[in-house]
């Protein structure tokens, strides 16, 4: 009952704290306990029994936790859905894991009307805020073994799996996190990432410490900026390309940002110019987050005291040392460890990793190695210090005429340039070569194919170059900040 005790103990510890704030309200940890306990039962009165999936559809705001919270009071298994999902994905989902109950906002709802659940419930409704309102039935006792949750993969490659978690997985982050990052008693976070996909395990990591979390409804650069003026937050998290666009807004410089001690990133590698141009103007620690949906979220960072200084532009920022409780190891295709220093897949084992994917065991295998490892899918190395440096994603791969070519090394060079705003490399087939990298970028007025290719001639050794460039208006990306490489292919 790991998330019942974290909202019990700090209830009891900082009753009039605040822990939640989103744009309509805020509400201390009593009233969250309170809220979440009469919510729990109101949702039991209604028939949600353990086990029983419940399907959530909302933007970020307080009754999307209170909900979770609930939920996993009763043993209820949430499902976050995806707000920006066609009406076809979502049914995809739900015919899937099957829930008893929707709930989300209503205008949201509406655009759902026909998905087959008994029980639909409106966050922005009378019979919501009212739910459980003098009931007073005793509660389940929940093991913590028990699933609580189907988070739903990025998708960066193909449909999105449901990555069964219970409440063992959130503790055992949790703790192992904050033993790490020893956060201070006072902090308020302002959260940039949905609350439907795994990032979210971030927001619940810093709740168990006690921790103020501002929640925003969908990211826009000025949006977060404001709340952290408005919040005086001293940590905000979020992904590199949301940084990048709030360092681009014009409301940068007439914004209150000297309270920010840290900036939390992950999902995608941070561009070095983008943590260079952000160092100078936050004049704040940054923390990176290394972390995957089926080990549990956040299992490797590298903290404020470990990042090279800005004004060594390195080529390459490390993810950071493992956390207490989880382990690593690099394995080759055979699942043999290999040498330190050498480059193969990142493997994860540890009390944070999921039950599997939901009813999908074939799937559940084919990222499980023989020893219990969980693939990551990351191609990377562990130095001598133990710090796990990330080269790119196995399936980004590009094999061009037996040599390794890694997308995110092109993508960098490409950064590099000063006319080149984003970046995208993908490999594509050849006759000749078997396969060669070609690039999608994003650039200013004025920049050519020819100058960004005389620009990596100095950088990049000939077979990494580009066969050619072509020039979009924006990289896809999806929710995470992770670019969808599948879309990009499709149009080669």
């Amino acid at each position: 009952m790991w998330l019942t005790q974290l909202v019990e103990r700090n209830s009891q510890c900082f009753p009039d704290r605040t822990a939640l704030v989103d744009e309509r309200r805020s509400v201390t940890w009593r009233a969250f306990h309170e809220r979440t306990t009469a919510l729990a039962r109101g949702l039991s009165g209604l028939g949600v029994r353990p086990g029983d999936r419940v399907a959530l559809l909302a933007l970020d705001r307080i009754e999307v936790l209170e909900a979770y919270f609930a939920l996993a009071r009763i043993g209820a298994v949430f499902v976050p859905l995806n707000h920006g999902l066609t009406p076809v994905e979502v049914a995809g989902i739900v015919e899937r894991t099957g829930p008893v109950a929707l709930i989300g906002e209503a205008a949201l709802l509406a655009r759902h009307p026909d998905l087959p659940v008994a029980l639909r419930l409106a966050v922005d409704g009378e019979e919501f805020a009212t739910l459980g309102e003098g009931d007073d039935r005793v509660l389940p006792d929940v093991p913590d073994d028990a699933p609580v949750a189907i988070l739903h993969t990025s998708a960066t490659t193909g449909r999105a799996k449901g990555v069964t978690v219970d409440q063992r997985s959130f503790r055992s982050i949790a703790l192992g996190w904050l033993a790490v990052a020893r956060p201070a008693d006072d902090i308020t976070l302002v959260n940039c990432c949905p609350l439907f996909h795994g990032s979210m395990v971030v927001s619940l990591t810093y709740l168990a410490a006690g921790a103020t979390v501002v929640l925003i409804p969908g990211f826009k650069p000025q949006t977060a900026l404001a709340a952290i003026e408005a919040n005086r937050a001293t940590h905000v998290w979020l992904v590199p390309q949301m940084l990048r666009f709030m360092l681009r807004s014009r409301a940068l410089g007439s914004t209150d940002l000297s309270t920010l001690r840290e900036v939390l990133y992950g999902a995608a590698p941070m561009p070095v110019d983008i943590y260079a141009e952000a160092a100078e103007h936050l004049k704040c620690g940054f923390r990176q987050v290394y972390g995957m949906t089926e080990v549990g979220g956040p299992f490797v960072t590298l903290g404020p005291e470990e990042h090279p200084a800005p004004e060594s532009r390195p080529e390459l920022i490390p993810a950071g040392r493992v956390i207490p409780g989880m382990s690593v190891r690099v394995l080759d295709a055979d699942g043999r460890e290999v040498e330190p220093g050498a480059v193969a897949e990142i493997c994860v084992r540890g009390p944070g990793v999921m039950h599997g994917y939901w009813d999908d065991p074939a799937a559940t295998a084919e990222i499980t190695t023989a020893g219990g490892w969980t693939r990551t899918g990351d191609l990377g190395l562990i130095d001598g210090e133990g710090r796990i440096h990330l080269v790119d994603r196995s399936k980004d791969l590009i094999i061009r005429a037996g040599q390794n070519v890694y997308p995110t090394e092109v993508e960098r060079a490409l950064r590099a340039h000063p006319g080149v705003q984003d970046a995208a490399v993908v490999g594509v087939p050849d006759p000749d070569y078997g396969e060669v990298p070609l690039a999608f970028v994003v650039a200013g007025d004025g920049v050519a194919a020819a100058d960004l290719l005389a620009h990596l001639a100095e950088h990049l050794a000939p077979y990494k170059r580009p066969r050619r460039i072509e020039f979009i208006d924006e990289v896809p990306r999806n929710p995470a900040g992770k670019a969808l490489k599948r879309l990009l292919r499709e149009r080669c």
